[in-house]
């Protein structure tokens, strides 16, 4: 297996997601950006936009704005090694934003799109113009869950719009069943006067005020100017995964359905601030005015997701929304150096987008525009753990800004030159089984592993010697070390955190196979591998990987175990990480305890262990059922421990959190179908963990076998 190389391909076909017909002869990517002779990015072109936060596959969220558009049209965003989406007719199968430059020659619509596992994103343009593309967050790997694009079109052949005005149209994600939260593209055709659209959980029925009447809209439309209008759609589904739209007027509707996110984010009942309910006639919040909107739920920085409204404008312009305490964020020359909704009141008097900002300590969220306009901000959801946000990066094909710099990550740790030590004679390091001198020569593979719910059943864990389960962004991920069995489909591949670094120094310069990571954390990654401290075996670099078709991305990438222990000379063979005495018992003085069943507080995973004495193994279950691998076996381990860990934010993204395994704290061991509460040591990162009696210091070795080590919050 490996690594996948993506060139441009050739599509032909017809595309109907622009709403109007639209012919394509192929996709080139560019970089630079190819340009026609005006200068615009030319029809058929793709500007590639990376997103150093995004490696791995993170989901990319800002903001997409075209200009200077002459004719109808539409921009497809995508993951640039993933291949611009197309239907079986050979069709592009969704936009992003949808634009007619015979009306006016700007348009824009929030951008959430997956980047490739190099963070990359790429536009495809179906028409001559000029893009802006904003960038100011990555969802975590858990925040969202992302898959081949799903649509409902009501449209038909005669012409006539199929819905009518407040009728209901049910649109069913299996994906989202049990309540979670739907991410794609909401759209109208053939509207032919003004009106909205409503999203919400079909068991909840329409949002309404007394009278019956909508009280939040998801996408504002025109006919009178424009037939077909667009907005990103971010809705909750009922229980049983069924999101419902219910239009104003009658219209057509085309709903593109491409992701969920099941932790993450929060929803809650509309909350609408809205400065129409004053007096008079005029816009309520002058040109360079302030809107502050408090958001409860948002308190501690949380990112607050609704719908952005403006009406009763009468001039081009553009409203930014910001955290209040972080100030209207400015480029070099004192400029606003982003937008969250354009507008032209020259063209209509209102204009929506959805809404997508961090807001500041406090839970404010403040609202600045260029123009007169009243502001209706809906706010119904908001997100801690899913989403983190960064300064704005602009790409604008305007000025020639195609490209981005990484960002600064800080200082990066040196760590003194490392020389690997000998192998163990005759006895396997981890689980302490005899071993040949050619299986103890062999090198550990650390192998990041997923554990979101799309990604179960994982490949191979149940092969691992041992595995290390860590808390990252709301729920776990683990660190399966391969030294005795070499599986040769390992996974869902995941990426790296700063917290792995400590623990893989202690392997002997292992092999460390990861997805990617952020900038910061790759930086420490090449600072340790160019010390010696480990093999940087990156899924952006190395061959050994490939894409499982049958799982959604990014929980989809696998690694061969074989390959790459047969493509590295310089890992060092397996180093032991404790101590290992099958014959050991309990000395008097030593207290223990029954544990048939126990339960260890992991973050987003109830884990539940049973000992099985005819095996004399425990046996792990996750979220009430039997935690089994792809291969249908249970994930068992003859040792299980508990490490309480001091969790302190990452030095490179204060949002996730990075366990300290160096030091010292509280433990519990669990063998034999016992469990013996001790303290755990580990002086420096190049030692193994070592386990004692807090009382009389008497040590504590673990059996001989596979050992499943947690790292719990020592809350």
């Amino acid at each position: 297996m490996h690594g996948r190389s993506v060139r441009g391909r050739r599509l032909s076909g017809r595309l109907a997601a622009s709403l109007a017909v639209v012919a394509f002869a192929g996709v080139l990517v560019t970089e630079p950006v190819a340009h026609a002779d005006d200068g615009r990015v030319a029809a058929g072109r793709v500007v590639r936009v990376a997103v150093p936060e995004a490696i791995g596959g993170k989901t990319v969220i800002g903001q997409l704005t075209v200009d200077n558009a002459a004719e109808p049209g539409f921009v497809t965003a995508y993951g640039c090694d993933d291949g611009l989406p197309h239907d079986s007719s050979g069709g592009i199968s969704r936009s992003d934003v949808n634009f007619d430059g015979r009306i006016t020659p700007v348009a824009s619509n929030r951008l959430i799109v997956q980047a490739d596992s190099r963070g990359d994103v790429c536009f495809y343009t179906s028409r001559r113009l000029d893009m802006i593309i904003d960038v100011n967050a990555v969802s975590f790997d858990v925040g969202l869950n992302s898959f081949p694009n799903r649509r409902t079109d009501t449209r038909r052949v005669d012409g006539r719009p199929r819905v009518p005005a407040d009728r209901e149209v049910r649109v069913h994600v299996p994906d989202a069943i049990g309540g979670r939260t739907v991410v794609g593209q909401l759209t109208v055709d053939r509207a032919t006067g003004a009106g909205f659209v409503t999203a919400y959980p079909c068991e909840h029925g329409r949002p309404s005020d007394r009278l019956g009447r909508a009280i939040r809209s998801d996408l504002n439309y025109d006919g009178r100017i424009a037939a077909v209008a667009s907005n990103r759609l971010i809705v909750e589904a009922d229980l049983d995964g069924n999101i419902c739209f219910s239009p104003s007027s009658r219209v057509d509707l085309i709903v593109d359905v491409n992701a969920v996110s099941d932790i993450g984010i929060t929803s809650f009942p509309n909350r609408r601030t809205d400065t129409r309910r004053g007096t008079g006639d005029r816009p309520q919040v002058d040109a360079d005015g302030e809107m502050r909107v408090r958001v409860p739920g948002a308190s501690g920085s949380k990112t607050v997701i609704g719908q952005l409204t403006v009406d009763r404008v009468a001039d081009a312009g553009f409203v930014t929304a910001y955290g209040c305490d972080e100030g209207l964020p400015r480029d070099g020359h004192g400029g606003v150096s982003r937008s969250d909704l354009n507008f032209d009141g020259r063209v209509s008097a209102v204009a929506s987008n959805r809404l997508i900002v961090q807001a500041d300590e406090r839970g404010d969220v403040c609202f600045t525009t260029s123009a007169p306009a009243d502001v209706i901000v809906d706010v119904n959801a908001v997100s801690g753990v899913g989403i983190t946000s960064f300064p704005n990066r602009r790409t604008d094909t305007r000025s020639g800004t195609t490209t981005t710099e990484l960002p600064g990550v800080g200082a990066v740790p040196e760590w003194p030159p490392f020389e690997p030590s000998p192998a163990l004679d005759g006895v396997a390091a981890l689980t302490g089984v005899p071993a040949s001198a050619t299986l103890t020569q062999r090198p550990i593979v650390a192998v990041k592993i997923d554990n979101y719910r799309a990604a179960r059943p994982q490949w191979g864990l149940d092969r691992a010697d041992a595995v290390i389960e860590e808390n990252v962004e709301g729920v776990t991920r683990f660190i399966a070390l391969f030294h005795t069995h070499l599986p040769d489909r390992v996974g869902p591949v995941r990426s790296a955190r700063t917290a792995d670094i400590d623990l893989l120094s202690g392997m002997n310069r292992p092999i460390f196979a990861y997805s990617g990571a952020n900038g910061g954390v790759s930086a420490w990654i090449r600072s340790a591998a160019t010390s010696g401290v480990l093999v940087d075996f990156t899924a952006q670099q190395r061959p050994c990987y490939e894409r499982a078709p049958e799982r959604p991305g990014p929980h989809d990438l696998v690694l061969d175990t074989v390959c790459a222990v047969g493509t590295v000379d310089s890992a060092g063979p397996a180093g032991p990480l404790w101590e290992i005495d099958a014959a050991w018992t309990p000395p008097a003085g030593v207290p223990t305890r029954p544990d048939t069943t126990f339960h260890v507080p992991m973050d987003g995973v109830r884990v539940e262990w049973t000992w099985d004495a005819s095996s004399g193994t425990y046996l792990r279950s996750q979220d009430d059922h039997p935690h089994l691998a792809a291969s249908g076996a249970r994930v068992r381990a003859h040792n299980v421990v508990e490490i309480a860990s001091h969790h302190v934010p990452s030095p490179v993204d204060a949002r996730s959190p990075n366990p300290i395994t160096v030091g010292a704290g509280d433990a519990v061991v669990h063998r034999d179908g016992r469990a013996i509460d001790v303290t755990w040591s580990r002086p420096t990162p190049y030692e193994p963990f070592s386990f004692h009696h807090a009382a009389t210091g008497t040590r504590v070795p673990l059996d001989r076998g596979t050992t499943f080590i947690q790292l719990v919050r020592d809350r």
